[in-house]
């Protein structure tokens, strides 16, 4: 059984009288530990498609199993403790937040799931340690460099030991040395934390990288 499959999974948006299609019946296996590349082109369906893989939205009709859970069907408090034990996004605009510095907005997270403290120091030690931001945890973002705030991000969403992260555009907003250096960290992780990635981006780099890469084109996977 894949980690993760989905099951002809669509979407639909109303815009005024008119139904969007986003996705048209999505089937995806992605294997544990896998570094999955979604590519395609903008407004082709791969944000709804993590969206939905992340559990923040609902399909319109179609599955999503995680390790033989099919996770719609969870009461609401078990979907939420589900998605919280088991998933981490990065996004392409960082979304720290801004009155909080960067141990603050690293720590929050663990803060929601109840760690204790002395948990939560050993944690966040370890992996702003790792990303290489030991030095700047006193800062707000608005203080930091895209660079830096990707870092951020990417240890905010590692702290909570994810089985699963999602990753929409994570290298968009920096430049080409920063987003390779922020990739080669990504794969790192990836391979030594067996941490699944799905990760959608246009970053040919990226896609090179990837263990496998699907494409997204008109809401349907296309060969």
């Amino acid at each position: 059984m894949p980690f993760i499959k989905t099951s002809q999974l669509t979407k639909e948006y109303q815009l005024g009288k008119t139904t969007v299609h986003a996705l048209r019946g999505v089937d995806i296996e992605v294997e544990k530990g896998e570094y999955l590349c979604v590519s395609g082109p903008s407004g082709a369906g791969k944000s709804t498609f993590l969206n939905l893989i992340g559990l923040l939205d609902r399909p319109t009709s179609g599955s999503i199993h995680f390790d033989d859970t099919e996770v719609h069907t969870l009461d609401r408090k078990k979907f939420h403790r589900f998605r919280r034990g088991r998933i981490a996004f990065i996004f392409q605009s960082f979304n720290l937040v801004p009155v909080l510095d960067a141990r603050e907005n690293i720590e929050f997270p663990l803060l929601i799931q109840k760690i204790d403290a002395a948990e939560r120091n050993r944690r966040i030690d370890a992996i702003t340690e790792e990303v290489g931001i030991r030095g700047f945890l006193d800062h707000k973002p608005d203080e930091l460099s895209g660079g830096q705030r990707q870092r951020v991000a990417i240890a905010r969403a590692l702290v909570t030991r994810p089985e699963v992260i999602i990753a929409d555009e994570p290298t968009a907003n920096l430049d080409s040395v920063t987003g390779r250096t922020i990739m080669e960290l990504l794969k790192r992780l990836n391979r030594e934390e067996c941490t699944t990635f799905i990760i959608a981006s246009h970053d040919t780099t990226l896609i090179r990288e990837a263990d496998r890469m699907i494409r997204i084109v008109d809401g349907l996977v296309s060969a």
